[in-house]
């Protein structure tokens, strides 16, 4: 050890001699040169040289009052390169004092400072090189600071790298208070180990609730490691100390073997931490020992941070409920506690992802009536929250409207929110013509087609399909778009069109050159969706191609041709899951057996033509579109072709991997599926069948079968009519004695 100890004090001693020679040559060759253009500054005036004014004649005169001859005139002036020659070489270390006459060194280059105030113990054992990486905020790095501090007395009594001044937990506590938080990231594991070595942590809380609150800047994972580590120092159940043992002040060092006393800060940081992990329990146990604390002295009362920490926790675990109930606490417990504008956007994009839009537009209007400051991010969810809503888009529309007129920057966010408004209202159009204007954006910031977001092209098939319910295809032709009935929107939603290009490029999507595309033109709809689906193949990326753009582009393809067509492209897109595979595989066409005989040009197209598809695995979500799509094509022969392949597939691991109750929810809502299927088609008995098989196990109410009730009156099924009301009866029975338990 004392070896190694000896090799590391030559080592940096080398280095700093080095450091040292190097800046002395720099010194020198600096003064030299400064020395010679104060000499020649100082001929020049004696002299008085002026090319403007001094004549050939004038200089004879000077050099004959001198006693020099022309020859020796020109002889000096032969000299003059080699003098400078001379000077210029390489100055021997020995002859330094000559050219520094008496000038300090370290004058002429100061000692560099930090941007931050040090304690003196800190500063006492940093060399001049470690302190200059910390000179400038925008570049410092604390990592050789950290380092330095390790190697020193404080942290090793063996160096010789010796402080004067004694290192406290005081220290400790200016030093970690002056990184900023973005640099004290990088340091936090060599922070904790200067806690340890130089023994500032034992006794001490304050260090202790430092150490603690660094752990935030960790991982969940190697957070909880440490703060479990340090708990074994740290006694939670003692009574709490007096107010002003809280403070910095250094408090009386106590031996390692002494547990630190934890106070309201430490505890407030183990509550932190807790809610981070999402450790629900421990929570609880925490709040419930603050709240022990009189009012004054309980920071859940005093700040908003705590309960800002356990509603983010709810919403980490989901827990809508408790997480709007803690929300409501902060906002009545006091004025101290009242949520910042941001804790107010959390529980706004919270009511929106559950559906509660009522809430978040009434947190909304808290923030406008307390002036607070309106995030963007809370606009446009609330836009896409009203949106979401039958008869509340008109109201979705307002938020965008309110976003343009705060001046937040229209940037693909709000693109995406407008084409979703657009979307669930029906105006191909607008979304056909707000999707080329993402992929154009995209692609010129790319240089390549850069495809919009996944979520984009879905809501582009789902048009595609709704469009057909508003329009000609249907007879409902009564429907018209917010976008054309608000004056405001409908000026954003022409100028959109204006700046729709769908020859933007060479290789761009296969849209067809119409900017009016309606419900009504049913045969360009299937084309374009079918244009599009296959450049979405060949040009998509990877990964984007997902289940829920298969199931999109399925139902247009079930909406508009014919059920042979669609089988066709369920059974290429999909496979049945009979052994609990993962979500997807990859199938590669096999190449023909005349393969190898044909030309190298044939072969590059058949290539081109044969290329791997991906096909995801059958579930719920398809099974229920296929469902949808007999029902819409009244192919009743398919519809039984789904229904024992499902018997078959909820047999297979994936669906037995789900809990019972879900697994009856998932058959309660294909049997409805599969009923209205069956009264569509006018299959009364079959249906009629199902729901007698099934009302001991599914709550068949009046909702689900009124439509089947209709159909036997207006066939003169009286019998099943009234055995259908029986069933009814029965399950009200089982919903109020349900109501009764609850």
């Amino acid at each position: 050890m004392e070896t190694s100890h000896l090799n590391r004090i030559n080592s940096k001693l080398t280095e700093q001699l080095q450091a040292l020679e190097t800046m002395t040559k720099e010194v020198k060759e600096t003064l030299k040169k400064k020395k010679e253009e104060k000499e020649l500054q100082e001929t020049k005036e004696d002299l008085s040289i002026n090319k403007s004014e001094v004549s050939e004649e004038d200089i004879d005169k000077v050099f004959n009052s001198l006693g020099l001859s022309e020859t020796e005139n020109q002889d000096k002036i032969l000299s003059i390169p080699k003098f400078e020659n001379t000077i210029s070489e390489e100055v021997t270390p020995g002859l330094s004092a000559d050219f520094t006459d008496g000038v300090d060194l370290m004058e002429i280059f100061p000692q560099p400072k930090p941007y931050v105030p040090l304690p003196l113990s800190v500063m006492e054992v940093l060399s001049p090189e470690q302190i200059s990486h910390i000179t400038r905020e925008e570049t410092a790095d604390w990592n050789p600071v950290l380092d330095g501090l390790l190697n020193s007395s404080i942290c090793d009594p063996t160096s010789t790298n010796i402080a004067k001044e004694q290192f406290t937990s005081h220290d400790f506590h200016k030093l970690v208070v002056s990184i900023p938080r973005n640099h004290k990231i990088q340091v936090v594991e060599k922070l904790h180990e200067l806690a340890l070595r130089s023994g500032v942590l034992w006794g001490n809380v304050v260090v202790m609730n430092h150490l603690l609150s660094l752990c935030s800047l960790l991982s969940k994972e190697k957070a909880c490691i440490i703060v479990e580590a340090l708990l074994n120092d740290l006694e939670l159940n003692n009574p709490e100390k007096p107010i002003e043992d809280e403070s910095c002040e250094e408090v009386t060092q106590a031996g390692k073997d002494d547990k630190i006393v934890a106070n309201t800060i430490t505890k407030s940081i183990l509550l932190n931490h807790y809610a981070r992990v999402a450790d629900v329990t421990k929570v609880r146990e925490l709040v419930a020992d603050l709240n022990q604390l009189p009012d004054n002295k309980n920071p859940m009362k005093t700040s908003p941070i705590i309960y800002t920490s356990i509603m983010q926790m709810y919403m980490r675990l989901n827990n809508y409920e408790l997480a709007k109930e803690t929300f409501d606490t902060m906002k009545f417990l006091s004025i101290s506690t009242s949520p910042s504008y941001r804790t107010y956007t959390s529980m706004i994009l919270l009511d929106t992802l559950h559906n509660n839009i009522e809430h978040g537009i009434s947190v909304y209007e808290e923030m406008k009536n307390k002036e607070m400051k309106i995030e963007p991010q809370a606009l446009l969810a609330l836009a896409k929250g009203c949106g979401a809503r039958k008869g509340m888009i008109a109201q979705g529309w307002d938020f965008v409207i309110k976003y343009y007129q705060e001046g937040f920057p229209v940037d693909s966010q709000v693109m995406e929110t407008m084409m979703y408004l657009a979307y669930v209202d029906g105006d191909l159009p607008f979304v056909r013509g707000i999707w080329a204007n993402i992929c154009e954006t995209n692609t010129k910031l790319h240089g390549t087609i850069h495809l919009p977001h996944p979520k984009c092209t879905k809501w582009l098939f789902n048009t595609y399909y709704k469009v057909a319910e508003f329009n000609g295809s249907t007879g409902n032709d009564q429907h018209v778009p917010v976008v054309l009935t608000d004056a405001r929107v409908k000026s954003i939603r022409t100028k959109v069109l204006e700046l729709t290009n769908f020859s933007f490029h060479p290789d761009a999507p296969p849209l067809l050159p119409n900017l009016n595309l309606h419900g009504s033109n049913t045969k360009y709809i299937i084309s374009e969706a079918y244009a599009l689906w296959k450049y979405l193949i060949e040009k998509g990326e990877k990964d984007y191609i997902q289940q829920e753009l298969i199931e999109a582009y399925l139902y247009v393809v079930g909406r508009y041709a014919d059920i042979e067509t669609f089988q066709q492209e369920w059974e290429k897109w999909t496979i049945f899951d009979n052994e609990g595979l993962e979500n997807e595989v990859v199938i590669e066409i096999e190449e023909p057996e005349d393969f190898a005989n044909t030309s190298k040009e044939t072969k590059q197209l058949q290539n081109r033509e044969t290329q791997t598809f991906r096909r995801f695995l059958r579930n719920d979500r398809l099974y229920n579109m296929c469902m949808h799509i007999a029902r819409h094509q009244g192919s009743l022969s398919f519809a039984q072709k789904i229904w024992s392949e499902r018997g078959r597939y909820r047999k297979g691991a994936n669906f037995q991997k789900l809990s019972i109750t879900d697994q009856d929810s998932a058959d309660f809502k294909f049997a409805r599926l599969m009923l209205s299927t069956l009264t569509y088609t006018g299959n009364v008995g079959d249906a009629y069948k199902l729901v007698l098989s099934s009302q001991n196990r599914f709550v068949w109410t009046k909702y689900h079968l009124k439509s089947l009730i209709s159909v036997c009156e207006q066939m003169g099924y009286t019998t099943f009519s009234r055995e259908l009301q029986s069933v009814i009866r029965k399950s009200n029975k089982w919903i109020r004695r349900q109501s009764e338990r609850n």
